[in-house]
C-alpha cells in the first residue's frame, strides 16, 4: 500500500495542475469488489477519505470496472452518478472526470477523479493527461509511496503544467 503522504502530495498536485475544486484516489479492495477514497485534496476531502464504493457505483465505480477514462461535463444528464455520495461529503460538483490506472497484470489498482476542473476542458486532452497522470499512480501504489516514483510524478507533473500554460497562451 501506497504512505498516505506521497498518495496525497501526488492528489494536490494533480488538483493544482487542472486547478480543480477536487481531487481523489479511490483504491480497489483486495478482493476487486469496492473502491476506498485513500486520499483527497480540495473541497470535500476529509469528508470523502475512507468512503467505499461498490466498483461499478458513481463514476469512480465505472472507470474502474469499464477500465476506461471518463469526462462528464454536466453530471445532471449522467445516470451514473452517484448524487448520494457527493451530497454526503458535502460538495456536490458539475464536472467529474475520472481515470483508472493499472497494475502490471492489467487488473485495476484504482481511480484517480477531479472535480470541477477550472481549466479549459474542450477537447480530449485534458482527460487524456489525465489518464497519463493516473498511470503514473500504479507506480506510487505498487512501490508504497516510493520517494523516487514520486519525485518522477511531481516532475510529469511540472512538464504537464507547463504544456498546458504554453497552450493557454
Amino acid at each position: 500500500m501506497p504512505t498516505d503522504d506521497g498518495l496525497s502530495r501526488s492528489v494536490a498536485t494533480v488538483r493544482e495542475l487542472f486547478d480543480a475544486a477536487a481531487c481523489s484516489c479511490a483504491l480497489a479492495n483486495p478482493d476487486g469488489a469496492a473502491l476506498r477514497f485513500a486520499a483527497a485534496d480540495g473541497v470535500g476531502a476529509a469528508e470523502v477519505i475512507g468512503v467505499e464504493v461498490p466498483v461499478g457505483r458513481g463514476l469512480v465505480g465505472w472507470a474502474a470496472m469499464s477500465g476506461q477514462p471518463v469526462a462528464v461535463r454536466d453530471v445532471r444528464t449522467d445516470a451514473r452518478f452517484a448524487r448520494d455520495i457527493a451530497e454526503s461529503t458535502g460538495y456536490v460538483p458539475t464536472a467529474v472526470f475520472a481515470a483508472p490506472f493499472f497494475d502490471q497484470g492489467g487488473e485495476v489498482l484504482g481511480v484517480l477523479e477531479i472535480l470541477d476542473p477550472g481549466i479549459d476542458t474542450s477537447g480530449d486532452w485534458p482527460l487524456a493527461v489525465l489518464g497519463t497522470l493516473a498511470s503514473q499512480l500504479s507506480a506510487i501504489v505498487s512501490a508504497g509511496g516510493a520517494s523516487e516514483a514520486d519525485q518522477r510524478f511531481a516532475a510529469l507533473g511540472r512538464q504537464v503544467a507547463t504544456m498546458v500554460e504554453a497552450h493557454r497562451g
